[in-house]
């Protein structure tokens, strides 16, 4: 079993060492996604740039070449001044181009192992022969920069620090010359998305798959249990026919798997042995069985009188043990499931009337009171009810001391027969006992009683194929209450 454990936790490990791989895959792709789009804000913001410093006449076309990661070059001496507009065109971010009043002014194309170039273009933007408030312009004009005011006490001597560089904003402190206004420059280079949300995103995504993962496991292992489980009330049911070949294929249950196989292999084979045991009863009792019945006969007319009685008595032991063998018979197949039920509506009232006009000579001198309430008509098997409810009846008949009370109710769901004696009652530990085939409680109830400890056994199993249970209670009338209940949709229409 310990090696079946460990396979699962094989399949569970393997499959979060691949979730991870894919998580890690997955990250790595974001993290290059995520620097190429910052690449592209920064070549976006270098074009934007260097057109401006271009118009202003800031920067010569030669200054922009040292400084911009673009190579640029002149298509046109059409005349460009400040005040002019311009637009920047771009096939790809390798290749740009600056436009003036709808014609190409410059074309730029990138230099591809040069590094970004924005700190240095600002640089010489900021140090250049502009005014104050035409640089504080010319930044508030660029949509990926922001500038923010703030108290330059405490910063470096410097014109232009860099403080700090976040996942998605890289700021700059500006600090003028001439003690004017300093200013924070941020310059948003950052993705449409979070990298941090993308990879908590990734993370869940992997514990989902991982969790998944755990529970298709736990299904399979749930799916092989539902098996078992239907196999074992199979057995519980006394059915003939067992699944053969169980194992676990995959073998995460195998050992128990094969243990059930075994036990269900061996449990046919009991049921054969008991199958063939009834059908040699059935052969080999019953003819000498009628030949003691037939000699019995003979003798009876060939004895005299004082030996009539012996003749009698030995008739009436046959009679038993004819009785006997038929219980046997009816129990076997009721418990192994091979007799056929054939289920019909059937009337109550006429079975109850029939078993008490049957065996008037054992309930003649019992009052026996015969309570139907509402429709008598009940679906069932009328010969295997009709034995069930006379069991019932002549179990009953044995133990009362004068009343014998049978009640038929009906409800939406269930039918219900109730029969009550006025007898000694069964003891509550004993209760369960009384079902059990052969069984004999040692006390009154039981020592004068004479049976074979077959008559409730087969009633029970009857109410089982009907979809229905045997309870025992206390009665009102001072003995046993034995209550027959079975389903309205429950039932088995067939028990082969």
């Amino acid at each position: 079993m310990r090696s079946d454990m460990w396979r699962l936790y094989r399949h569970v490990l393997i499959g979060g060492i691949i979730i991870s791989l894919g998580c890690y895959g997955a990250i790595e792709w974001l993290q290059q996604r995520y620097y190429s789009h910052q690449h592209v804000q920064l070549w976006q913001i270098d074009a934007e740039l260097s057109a401006l410093l271009y118009q202003q006449s800031l920067l010569s076309l030669d200054e922009l070449n040292a400084f911009s990661v673009y190579e640029w070059d002149k298509e046109s001496n059409h005349a460009f001044s400040a005040t002019s507009s311009f637009n920047i065109q771009y096939g790809d971010m390798a290749n740009v181009a600056m436009l003036a009043d709808g014609q190409v002014l410059l074309s730029g194309s990138l230099r591809e192992k040069r590094k970004e170039s924005v700190l240095i273009l600002l640089r010489h933007f900021l140090v250049s022969s502009a005014s104050y408030n035409e640089k504080v312009d010319i930044l508030k004009s660029l949509d990926v920069i922001s500038l923010k005011p703030v108290d330059a006490m405490g910063w470096p001597e410097v014109d232009l620090y860099l403080k700090h560089i976040s996942p998605d904003i890289l700021e700059l402190q500006w600090q003028p010359e001439n003690g004017a206004q300093a200013w924070v420059i941020q310059v948003q280079v950052g993705a449409p998305v979070s990298i941090s949300v993308a990879v908590l995103l990734i993370i869940l995504l992997a514990i989902s798959a991982l969790l998944i993962l755990v529970w298709i496991e736990f299904l399979g292992l749930d799916r092989k249990r539902a098996h078992f489980e239907t196999v074992t009330r199979q057995i519980a049911r006394g059915r003939g026919t067992l699944p053969q070949g169980v194992v676990d294929s995959s073998g995460t249950l195998k050992e128990l798997a094969y243990s059930f196989d075994s036990m269900s292999t061996h449990i046919q084979r009991l049921l054969k042995v008991q199958r063939e045991m009834i059908n040699a009863i059935s052969h080999e009792l019953r003819t000498p069985i009628a030949r003691l019945r037939f000699g019995l006969e003979v003798l009876k007319d060939d004895v005299d009188e004082a030996l009539e009685h012996s003749i009698t008595a030995l008739e009436f032991d046959v009679e038993e043990l004819n009785t006997l063998v038929d219980e046997v018979l009816t129990y076997g197949k009721l418990e192994e499931g091979t007799l056929a039920l054939n289920f019909e509506k059937t009337s109550i009232q006429q079975i109850l009337d029939s078993i008490v006009d049957h065996n008037h000579t054992l309930l003649n001198k019992l009052d026996v009171r015969i309570v139907v309430q509402g429709d008598d008509l009940v679906n069932a098997d009328a010969h295997h009810l009709h034995r069930a409810l006379q069991n019932l009846i002549l179990n009953a008949s044995k133990y009362a001391n004068s009343t014998i009370a049978i009640t038929f109710t009906a409800d939406e769901e269930r039918w219900q027969v109730d029969i009550e004696d006025d007898g000694p009652g069964i003891p509550i530990e004993d209760r369960d006992k009384v079902f059990i085939p052969f069984q004999r409680l040692d006390n009154s109830r039981t020592r004068a009683s004479g049976g074979y400890g077959l008559g409730l056994a087969i009633v029970q199993r009857i109410a089982f194929w009907h979809g229905g249970a045997v309870l025992i209670d206390s009665s009102e009338l001072g003995g046993a209450k034995f209550s027959l209940i079975w389903s309205r949709s429950q039932h088995q229409n067939s028990l082969s």
